[in-house]
């Protein structure tokens, strides 16, 4: 009798070892650690790592892509602790980062910033840069009457960019 019941649990014993290596090796297969990112709590969606994170913000910057198209690229989810990396400005924090360029000197960067969030491509146009004509207007202005950069810039409208500073003499 001991003898049998020894093989039966040796059976047991050795069924639940299959089982839990075949559910191990099923988790892997469906992804699990494939994706660079982490199980979520929806179950077998992964949360998106900063690497991937930071590749759907660019993409979000750069071609106009939204963070649903982004993360279905990536095959993972951007987490709410990694949701200021990609968080796209409105019209209110965009006007903000316009008139601290105009009034302070902010470069769009650094007020993107301070407002934790980027200007997306649609609204881009709020924040227009000078041309050549209109930069040299500027430091005209500041030459011979006494302007800052920054009454230049809202006299014109737009914003000196960083590849025409050197056309004005501070």
């Amino acid at each position: 009798m001991y003898n049998k019941m020894s093989r039966v649990a040796i059976i047991g014993v050795a069924a639940l070892v299959i089982c839990c290596f075949s559910l191990s090796a099923g988790m892997t297969m469906m992804g699990g650690e494939e994706t660079g990112g982490t199980t979520g709590p929806a179950g077998g969606v992964t949360n998106c790592d900063v690497a991937k994170t930071d590749w759907i913000n660019s993409k979000m910057q750069n071609d106009g892509w939204s963070q649903d198209q982004g993360e279905a690229a990536q095959k993972c989810k951007v987490p709410a602790n990694l949701q200021s990396r990609i968080k796209e400005c409105d019209v209110a924090k965009t006007d903000w980062i316009k008139s601290k360029m105009q009034s302070d000197g902010l470069s769009q960067d650094q007020g993107e910033a301070a407002q934790d969030c980027f200007i997306p491509t649609n609204l881009q146009a709020r924040i227009i840069y000078c041309d050549v004509a209109k930069t040299d207007w500027i430091n005209s202005k500041m030459q011979n009457d006494g302007w800052s950069q920054g009454q230049g810039e809202a006299a014109q409208d737009c914003f000196v960019p960083a590849n025409l500073q050197a056309r004005i003499g501070n």
